[in-house]
């Protein structure tokens, strides 16, 4: 009896053992694949973490993961045997369709991928993209959310930003802030520029390296313009701008310097009788 039992395993085994070796290479290459995935989800979100929104990442990690269990799923049907002409072929044609139907919402999911690897913005990030100036809210999938200085939420689609020229002042290390002043031209030119120079010289937060530039720029109608470059930490930029134009006014006010109002001379010519 026992040996009768044997028998019939043993040729089920014989004639199924083709089969059970294809199944556990099949086991194998998905479960393969799959951690695959999850391992190649984690490198992609360790680089993007810190300039993606969390549900982008969240998005990111489960659309990579999901990627390699379809592209493990059909290696193992392979594996097995199944034909897979007539699935590839549908899939191909259902692609094709989706991709026709959501050529503009992909489009936006690829720039705003892009945008993540690259790296160009971040969250946080004081940016200009042609008009607008602002700080970066979130970075999605589909489109970037730009806090303006006005405080309106500006949401820009992926592909604009893109394909914009960015002017990232985050990035750099220091910025050159600059301003025009006028003087009346019965002002002391040199005193004016003197006086200038004592602000911004005194003003820690003002680089000493590249060093500040004070010039006559131009002579105006009532006034003698009076161009004023100098560089700060990009993190200060404002606040040292503001205080840097508030200081030198109530210098030139005590130097005796005059700021004057635009003035025009007019002449009436009278017509002799």
């Amino acid at each position: 009896m026992l040996t009768a039992l044997i028998n019939v395993i043993y040729d089920f085994v014989s004639r199924h053992l083709e089969l059970f070796i294809k199944l556990i290479g099949a086991i194998v290459v998905l479960i393969t694949l799959y951690y695959i995935g999850v391992f190649i989800s984690k490198l992609i979100i360790e680089r993007i973490k810190v300039r993606a929104a969390p549900e982008v990442l969240i998005s990111i990690r489960r659309g990579v993961r999901v990627l390699f269990t379809v592209i493990g799923s059909l290696a193992a049907l392979s594996i097995i045997g199944i034909d897979l002409t007539g699935i590839l072929v549908a899939a191909g044609f259902a692609g094709i369709v989706v991709g026709l139907a959501l050529q503009q919402t992909l489009s936006q999911v690829f720039a705003g991928l892009l945008l993540i690897v690259e790296g160009r913005v971040k969250v946080g990030d004081a940016i200009r993209i042609g008009d607008d100036w602002g700080l970066v809210e979130s970075i999605g999938i589909a489109s970037t959310q730009i806090r303006l200085w006005s405080g309106e939420i500006l949401t820009v689609p992926n592909t604009n930003v893109a394909s914009s020229n960015i002017y990232n002042y985050s990035r750099s290390i220091a910025r050159r802030a600059e301003f025009t002043l006028g003087i009346s031209y019965s002002s002391d030119v040199n005193k004016a520029i003197e006086v200038i120079r004592k602000i911004l010289w005194n003003n820690s937060a003002v680089l000493a390296e590249p060093e500040p530039v004070i010039v006559v720029d131009s002579l105006g109608d009532s006034a003698i313009n009076i161009k004023v470059m100098y560089w700060v930490p990009s993190q200060l930029f404002w606040s040292v701008r503001r205080t840097i134009v508030a200081e030198v006014k109530k210098a030139l006010e005590e130097a005796g310097v005059e700021i004057p109002f635009p003035q025009r001379v007019v002449w009436l010519k009278s017509k002799e009788r």
